[in-house]
């Protein structure tokens, strides 16, 4: 299972807002794999998830994005710690909310993290500077990442994250398809509909 989690107002799309969930959106049309979003700030949906997907025995990958990075990690790093499978770990442009101090990094998945260096600040990477709702870089222990990448693109360039940094090819490679073809619905945490 592919569970996603957006940052910080990823679950207003009236506002033109949503680029994880419309990522996740594709994903699971053009995997065909069993693919969850969330919003960030919801660790019991995603611990949820995390247990029922570890209990049908489905390998778990984790992507968040700004505060859904650090939402992610934690997941993570707290499932890890209690013997749950997680196969890989995604965090896309890290960004800390107040009170955010996350944890050690245990290690057991395969962890990518990505950091983003735009040429030039528009609003969105303004926006993720504006204490004290956003702090850059993130406290992650992205030192511990085994593999960090960083990339002149946009805080809203999900799909540049994801294919640029190898991490859509990670996630495809993941695991082979399980013959449901294109098309495959998006879980969002409100219905678990297939």
């Amino acid at each position: 299972m592919d569970i996603f989690i957006g940052g910080g107002g990823d679950d207003l799309t009236w506002l033109g807002l949503g680029v994880v969930r419309q990522y996740a959106t594709r994903h699971a049309a053009r995997t065909g794999r069993s693919t969850l979003y969330l919003p960030n700030a919801r660790p019991r949906r995603v611990r949820r998830a995390i247990e029922t997907a570890a209990r049908q025995a489905r390998p778990i990958n984790l992507i968040g994005h700004s505060w859904g990075a650090v939402d992610a990690f934690e997941a993570a790093a707290a499932s890890l710690r209690g013997g749950l499978p997680i196969a890989s770990l995604v965090t896309l442009d890290p960004v800390s909310g107040p009170l955010r101090r996350p944890s050690d990094w245990p290690g057991g998945a395969f962890w990518l993290n990505v950091t983003l260096a735009p040429p030039s600040p528009d609003y969105t990477d303004v926006l993720v500077h504006w204490r004290p709702f956003a702090s850059k870089p993130s406290r992650l222990p992205i030192a511990a990442a085994d593999k960090h990448v960083v990339l002149k693109r946009r805080h809203w360039d999900v799909e540049g994250m994801m294919r640029l940094s190898g991490a859509r090819e990670r996630l495809e490679r993941a695991v082979a398809k399980p013959g449901r073809g294109p098309g495959a619905a998006l879980e969002t945490g409100q219905s678990q509909s297939h």
